[in-house]
């Protein structure tokens, strides 16, 4: 393991400011200098969001000095919110709603990035992905959306609430 991840820091795309994503991604990995010198490294991740954690990881284990990074995303790329569990943000605060995947890449400075195809997900499920929602990935959302697909989903923290 080239990197020893804090378990008391949890998923550091959902918190509603950059300064404290920032805060969270610093702080929830620490790069192993001596197993990662010279070395060529391949990033595995489940997702990316927004980017920003990414580019830190990246950053990170370069500095620690790999050699080459290369990232693997298990899923597709997340170019739509999810309205329905998952906290992702508003589409125009999702890399992957506005950039490629060579876009992404170059934001993140990996050698290189690929990803999960829709494909690949569904064949991976069973009955192919039916029975699962795939919204995020496609923009194909089983009921209606809210009309503003660009408002927060966490409106609740950011208005004054008058009790």
């Amino acid at each position: 393991m080239g990197l020893i991840r804090n378990h008391y820091v949890g998923r550091t795309f959902i918190e509603p400011q950059q300064s404290i994503r920032h805060f969270g991604a610093k702080i929830k990995l620490n790069p192993i200098k001596d197993f990662l010198k010279g070395k060529r490294v391949i990033v595995i991740d489940d997702s990316i969001v927004r980017g920003t954690t990414s580019h830190k990881i990246i950053n990170m284990i370069r500095n620690a000095g790999a050699r080459e990074i290369h990232v693997r995303i298990s899923s597709p790329p997340t170019a739509h919110p999810c309205f329905y569990g998952i906290d992702t943000p508003a589409k125009t605060e999702l890399i992957a709603s506005s950039h490629t995947v060579s876009e992404i890449n170059r934001f993140i400075t990996s050698d290189s990035l690929e990803y999960l195809s829709i494909e690949g997900l569904r064949e991976s499920v069973k009955n192919g992905g039916c029975d699962f929602c795939d919204a995020c990935f496609t923009g194909e959302y089983p009921i209606e959306p809210p009309v503003d697909l660009d408002s927060r989903q966490l409106t609740l923290f950011e208005r004054e609430i008058v009790i």
